[in-house]
């Protein structure tokens, strides 16, 4: 990864996004922002909706060459599959797996070769929790366009891998949890589902991601690096 580069980063402005511009800043790179919310502490931002192919493909011809993409932009949704109205399942998916495939796409023809694409999955694709069947599925999409964009973006020496964290303390999780009636109960209980005793806190999550980023990770590609502090192994 050069050290003077650019890195493009969706869903900056969340609380796992902010810490990994902040990384990304203090290894001396630049950090470009994609959200729906314009990011103060980026060197660039640009506010769009991942659901908007011809926003996405403008923002990356402005921000201009790239040494790296990170993925971590998603949204959650409840619903049961006997229940979830389509629309509700289409907007998970349209941000979740269009929006990181699409991130990618217009990202591709300005990635050095050697660059890094890192994609932001979740313990839930590899678990089922009843009434989150759309974000379960999106974020097991995700890990397979991680595994299928691998094998392209190798013929250029580009890496292709994924995060996948645990629960993370962030304002997504506290949204999460303020739609459930136990939601304070929930939140008490959810360090104890984790080995280490303790939700991940955001720069836990952006580190792992810099890893990716970094030439330290020059030979890993197509994989998932899980940082759940021992979560899917409790289970």
């Amino acid at each position: 990864m050069t050290r003077n580069g650019t890195i493009a980063i969706t869903g900056a402005a969340g609380g796992i996004g902010i810490a990994t511009v902040r990384c990304v800043q203090a290894a001396g790179l630049r950090a470009a922002a994609l959200d729906l919310n314009p990011v103060a502490e980026a060197d660039l931002s640009h506010a769009l909706d991942l659901a908007d192919e011809e926003a996405i493909a403008r923002a990356f011809e402005a921000i201009g060459p790239l040494a790296g993409l990170v993925c971590i932009a998603g949204t959650n949704a409840r619903g049961r599959v006997e229940d979830l109205p389509w629309e509700t399942w289409r907007h998970v998916m349209a941000v979740n797996v269009r929006g990181t495939m699409l991130a990618m796409k217009h990202a591709s023809p300005r990635l050095a070769d050697g660059a890094s694409i890192v994609l932001t999955s979740s313990v839930s694709a590899h678990i089922g929790t009843d009434g989150y069947v759309a974000y379960h599925t999106s974020k097991g999409a995700v890990l397979g366009l991680m595994r299928a964009a691998s094998g392209e973006f190798a013929e250029r020496g580009v890496r292709v891998n994924a995060v996948s964290p645990g629960w993370v303390d962030t304002p997504f999780t506290d949204r999460a949890l303020a739609e459930l009636p136990d939601g304070e109960a929930i939140r008490a209980a959810a360090g104890a589902a984790h080995l280490l005793g303790r939700m991940a806190q955001p720069g836990e999550i952006a580190e792992a991601i810099m890893f990716l980023l970094s030439d330290e990770a020059s030979f890993v590609t197509g994989t998932e690096l899980i940082v759940d502090g021992g979560f899917l192994r409790k289970r």
